[in-house]
C-alpha cells in the first residue's frame, strides 16, 4: 500500500528536487507520457533545447499539488524551476524560449563540469 505524504513532507521533497536538479518540471504526467498539452509543450521545449531535465508527475499523490502551489505561490501546472528558482508555467517558458531568454538563463545557470 502506498501511503500519501503530508504537505510538510512534500514541501521538503520539492526543496530537494529543485536543489538537486538544474531543471525540474512538475507536470501532469510522466516525462515520456505527459497527459496535458501544457505539460507536453514545456517538455517539448526542453527536448528541443537538448538539455537534461527531470519531471515529477503531480498526480502520484493528492497532497503534492497543494504543497507545490503553496511553495511556489503559483496556482497552475506545469511549474518549471531552473537552478532552484521558480521560472513559471507553460506560457512563460514558451515566451522565454521564443525570445531566446530561456536559452540564456539555462546557459548562465548551468552547472560547470570539470574536464
Amino acid at each position: 500500500m502506498n501511503q500519501e505524504r503530508s504537505h510538510e513532507e512534500w514541501t521538503e521533497q520539492i526543496k530537494k528536487d529543485i536543489a538537486e536538479n538544474h531543471i525540474f518540471v512538475y507536470a501532469k504526467g510522466e516525462k515520456n507520457m505527459p497527459v496535458c498539452g501544457f505539460s507536453a509543450r514545456v517538455m517539448q521545449v526542453f527536448n528541443h533545447l537538448d538539455v537534461p531535465y527531470e519531471v515529477r508527475n503531480i498526480f502520484t499523490d493528492a497532497n503534492m499539488r497543494p504543497a507545490l502551489c503553496a511553495f511556489s505561490n503559483w496556482p497552475t501546472t506545469p511549474q518549471v524551476f531552473i537552478n532552484g528558482e521558480f521560472v513559471g508555467g507553460c506560457d512563460i517558458v514558451t515566451e522565454m524560449f521564443e525570445s531566446g531568454e530561456l536559452q540564456q538563463m539555462i546557459e548562465k545557470s548551468a552547472p560547470q563540469t570539470q574536464d
